[in-house]
């Protein structure tokens, strides 16, 4: 069976049902919730230099995820905590989110024995929640390039929209992400962020394995 339609002009990728929106949120909080507890644990464990960073985050898909969406993004955020173990060396925890979006036309969408072509409105939303390591050239410079290493989990949730129809499926993979960057920091307390991910998954869940870049700029907080 194959139906045709084709979406009223009326409707916007960004009028999500509040349904999808509540369920976004939902899931975003246990998330948060997670994070939380890393870092509770890092805070308790022995008093040592600590470093928490609020990033914005750029994603461009690449590979699979590409196939799928293949749109540069700006609606992404990462959360950072680090505490040093010596005057290089760091390690703790990260999670961030990030949405990309698509709307194709004259796709056709199969789903179980119904095919419907039209215009589509295609989602994914990452989340991912990693360790990290990082390793810190220097510790006292106003430039401080680094490197770092995050492994982990990320949950991929697909979204596709196509006028009343929509599927939506949460797939849990293993992931891994390296990164390069440099640490500005003008002040004692205070540094700017500069750097670039590359996270990637391995097939599992029901999903193909994804990746994308993800450039980030964020602040920076040091205390002892």
């Amino acid at each position: 069976m194959k139906l045709s339609f084709t979406p009223s002009d009326d409707y916007s990728p960004c009028e999500i049902p509040s349904d999808h929106c509540k369920s976004n949120y939902n899931q975003m909080k246990k998330y948060l919730i997670l994070f939380s507890l890393l870092v509770g644990l890092g805070i308790s464990a022995k008093a040592q230099r600590s470093l928490y960073s609020v990033n914005y985050t750029v994603t461009l898909p690449t590979g699979n995820t590409a196939d799928f969406i293949d749109v540069v993004s700006g609606r992404g955020f990462a959360l950072e905590f680090q505490k040093f173990i010596n005057d290089h060396v760091a390690i703790g925890g990260e999670f961030g989110h990030s949405t990309i979006f698509e709307r194709t036309e004259n796709e056709v969408y199969t789903r179980e024995t119904a095919s419907l072509s039209g215009i589509q409105y295609r989602y994914q939303y990452a989340y991912p929640i990693m360790a990290t390591g990082a390793y810190y050239h220097s510790f006292t410079d106003l430039i401080r390039p680094y490197a770092s290493l995050g492994i982990g989990t990320i949950a991929n949730k697909r979204t596709i929209e196509m006028g009343m129809y929509k599927s939506e499926d949460t797939h849990w993979q293993f992931g891994f992400r390296p990164e390069l960057g440099v640490l500005i920091q003008p002040a004692d307390n205070v540094a700017f962020r500069v750097g670039a991910k590359y996270f990637g998954t391995l097939e599992g869940g029901g999903l193909e394995g994804q990746s994308n870049l993800s450039f980030n700029i964020g602040l920076v907080i040091l205390n002892n």
